[in-house]
């Protein structure tokens, strides 16, 4: 009999799921809205997902799940695993899946996992939020950074919004000395025409942090005009991030020549300037290891680690 395992991405701007069998055939898949409680609360996190499990049993009538990895942002602490624990029980009870085992783990680290298997290696993700998480290959994971937006996040999506929104704020106060092109691009991205509308779309009620983190996509279109305060988040963004990496590659040390920082999210992968600065920065602390760019999708690195657990 084929097994079925379900892997379930749920992250601070998405959420994915994808329902594999033990080859790794996909019999569905569908992307919607985040699950991470901390940005949109318990109870549309628990909707989202009861919707989207309802959704892949409907599609499928596949109801036997031999494993089911959820991999959810938010999972820090152990009252965040409680949360998220309640969270997935309530949309399981829900559900018409009969699972047989279930992984619940920070989206970070399951997809360290699953892109390392038993092999040491790092992985850095910038995206929405940003983390550094490292595992030495034998059941030792560490991890640096992924402490969300309030006290962290450093070089994400979200933490570079909030540093160019900072710049076009400080700037019209006549707390910065020269113009930055931030401001029109910004203007342009929201549609917007003035600093009081500006501040209206920060506070307005639907306001998410996703929101926040796509007016980094900006920060491009800036340097690539030379625009100084742009440069210069970059480099903080860079700088911050490479200081994640030493800190989680010091918990983990000895690092060996052959190991393998692998990198994801959308700073990373959309953003030269920062990717080249960031490697820079950390090539030389440690000029033996690699870099890897992933270039799947993160759904299928959590795939994989469920798979594994089957074997």
């Amino acid at each position: 009999m084929n097994q079925y395992v379900l892997a379930i991405d749920g992250g601070a701007t998405k959420t994915t799921l994808s329902l594999r069998d033990a080859e790794g055939k996909i019999y569905f898949e569908k992307t919607t809205t985040s699950t991470n409680y901390q940005a949109i609360g318990t109870e549309k996190a628990e909707k989202v997902l009861t919707d989207l499990l309802e959704d892949a049993y409907t599609s499928t009538g596949i109801q036997n799940i031999a494993v089911a990895a959820f991999a959810m942002a938010g999972v820090d602490t152990k009252n965040g695993l409680a949360i998220v624990r309640n969270i997935i029980d309530r949309s399981r009870q829900n559900s018409s899946f009969c699972i047989h085992h279930t992984i619940i783990e920070n989206d970070v680290q399951s997809t360290l996992i699953g892109l390392t298997g038993n092999n040491a290696g790092a992985l850095v993700i910038s995206g929405t939020g940003s983390a550094a998480y490292a595992t030495d290959g034998k059941g030792r994971i560490e991890r640096s950074g992924g402490w969300g937006h309030r006290v962290g996040d450093e070089g994400s999506g979200y933490w570079i919004g909030r540093e160019i929104l900072n710049t076009i704020f400080r700037y019209e106060d006549g707390r910065l000395p020269k113009p930055t092109i931030l401001t029109d691009l910004v203007y342009d991205l929201l549609q917007i025409n003035n600093i009081e509308q500006l501040n209206d779309w920060i506070y307005h009620p639907n306001y998410t942090n996703a929101q926040m983190a796509k007016i980094s996509a900006v920060l491009s279109k800036a340097i690539s005009l030379g625009d100084e305060r742009a440069i210069d988040i970059a480099c903080e963004a860079a700088k911050e991030l490479s200081l994640m990496t030493d800190a989680v590659l010091r918990k983990i040390g000895p690092i060996h020549e052959k190991f393998v920082v692998y990198l994801n999210g959308g700073i990373l992968k959309n953003n030269p300037v920062i990717l080249k600065l960031y490697k820079d920065y950390v090539k030389e602390l440690y000029p033996h290891i690699s870099f890897h760019l992933c270039n799947q999708n993160p759904i299928d690195y959590i795939a994989n680690r469920a798979l594994r657990s089957l074997k």
